[in-house]
């Protein structure tokens, strides 16, 4: 029997999260920015490289999931479609990526199988309602994948720390340079990371639908990210 992860657990309703982002909308970068101390564009941009240096090409038609202002799809080259998948419509009047733009969840895409040659989701699979059914439709709608995302370390000091980070650090630190109602927001991030799977757990999740080419950990384990292909994929490769 598999285990079902959800981001948000702890009795919480998804809608908890949602509601933050329509509200965090316009200083969401600005917030990311000081969350992870300056790093939330060069852990994206690594990500995105894991697939040019296995795969040399760009992609042709790329599905952005939880693309919110296109941030993960500027860091890509050469692509001749981005749709830009995402739950809050706020979100997505800022994307200026995009080609399409599409409101919906990842849980349940709206597209066929094998549509995309890439799927990227930047800092958006933690917020999932659940994450191996959003694993299992990356897979499942695209290629290849290339995530970067908040994650849980598995080292017991460093998941404490986090944890401690995330309640009393990150809401104080972001208030600094955003406005309080965006500040607030971002202590549903500790809410967030209690619920999450270690990274260990996160990457067998994975797994069990993809094979994952290159998976790692930045900031002691707060943040993950992998390059991985569908299992269909990769058995029409081999052949």
């Amino acid at each position: 029997m598999s285990t079902r992860h959800s981001a948000v657990g702890l009795g919480q309703s998804w809608h908890y999260v949602r509601e933050a982002y329509r509200r965090i909308w316009r200083a969401y970068e600005r917030a990311n920015l000081v969350a992870t101390l300056g790093g939330v564009d060069r852990w994206r941009r690594e990500a995105v490289s894991l697939y040019y240096r296995r795969f040399g090409e760009s992609p042709l038609k790329v599905v952005d999931a939880g693309a919110g202002p296109g941030n993960m799809a500027r860091c890509l080259k050469g692509i001749r479609y981005v749709v830009a998948l995402d739950a809050t419509p706020e979100m997505l009047s800022l994307n200026a990526e995009a080609d399409e733009k599409i409101v919906g969840i990842f849980e349940q895409m709206p597209f066929r199988d094998g549509s995309f040659d890439l799927l990227v989701a930047g800092y958006s699979l933690h917020a999932s309602i659940d994450i191996e059914r959003a694993t299992a439709e990356f897979a499942r709608v695209a290629k290849h994948q290339v995530v970067v995302s908040i994650g849980k370390p598995d080292n017991k000091l460093a998941r404490r720390l986090l944890l401690l980070y995330t309640k009393h650090v990150l809401p104080w630190l972001v208030c600094l340079f955003t406005p309080r109602d965006v500040c607030l927001e971002y202590k549903k991030i500790h809410t967030i990371v209690q619920a999450l799977p270690t990274n260990s757990k996160l990457r067998e999740v994975v797994e069990r639908y993809a094979e994952v080419i290159d998976f790692r950990v930045r900031a002691w384990g707060a943040v993950y990210l992998y390059l991985a292909s569908s299992r269909l994929s990769s058995t029409q490769q081999r052949r």
